[in-house]
């Protein structure tokens, strides 16, 4: 099973460094997961309190720590196939803030009708953004939020250009310190949402699909990709 990354990057995908090659070839074929830990260095968020992936919060695994440096995390990816039968993405970070561990956790698919991918956030998938992916000059990834969707039952609302969020997430392979880098910016027409700049380290280990925890799969999938 080719990778949802490998689908879109296409030919492009061979100018990845090979670590992120690696990373990012996980599919729900091989019985592998990915798990590591890093340090957020610095993280940053912006005024609007309104902005729904703050809202929904705990109830929904989307957990953002505020501004802080040096905050501890721990992430970690599966790829499984969803009950729709579609290669499926997971990702899930715990970030560590004084004595509470707050939760952030996503899932991505490669879409066939739209020919990208989408980012479902949370878990219920209430928030969806499709993703422009491209290698940069040194090899990294770069994925830059194109549309995106709010859901609310069994009906959603695309958002105006002008209200939705501008997003961009590099992921790099620092060579000197053998390890990934992260950078993310959220951005509005009002100023930032919220962004973080960090480093992690991964390793992958054996995981059947029968065994990937608890609290990572999304308690609802939607179903318009």
């Amino acid at each position: 099973m080719t990778s949802i990354f490998e689908r879109a990057l296409g030919q492009d995908y061979a100018r990845l460094h090979p670590a992120l090659q690696r990373r990012l070839a996980l599919s729900s074929e091989q019985d592998l997961a990915q798990v590591g830990n890093g340090v957020m260095t610095n993280m940053a968020r912006g005024r609007l309190a309104a902005l729904p992936v703050l809202a929904l919060g705990r109830a929904r695994r989307l957990e953002l720590p505020g501004a802080g440096t040096d905050v501890r995390f721990e992430l970690a990816n599966y790829s499984y196939l969803d009950t729709l039968g579609r290669e499926t993405f997971a990702y899930s970070r715990r970030f560590h803030v004084g004595s509470s561990v707050r939760k952030f956790d996503d899932t991505m698919i490669f879409s066939d009708r739209r020919q990208r991918i989408v980012n479902y956030l949370g878990s219920h998938q209430d928030l969806a953004a499709e993703l422009i992916c491209e290698v940069t000059e040194t090899g990294g990834i770069r994925m830059r939020g194109a549309g995106q969707r709010v859901y609310a039952g069994q009906f959603h609302l695309r958002l105006p250009t002008r209200v939705a969020a501008a997003a961009e997430v590099v992921e790099t392979w620092d060579e000197e310190r053998d390890r990934f880098t992260i950078s993310v910016d959220i951005t509005s027409a009002a100023g930032l949402l919220f962004g973080y700049r960090g480093w992690f380290k991964m390793t992958e280990v054996p995981c059947l699909v029968g065994a990937i925890p608890d609290g990572v799969r999304p308690d609802k999938e939607r179903l318009g990709d």
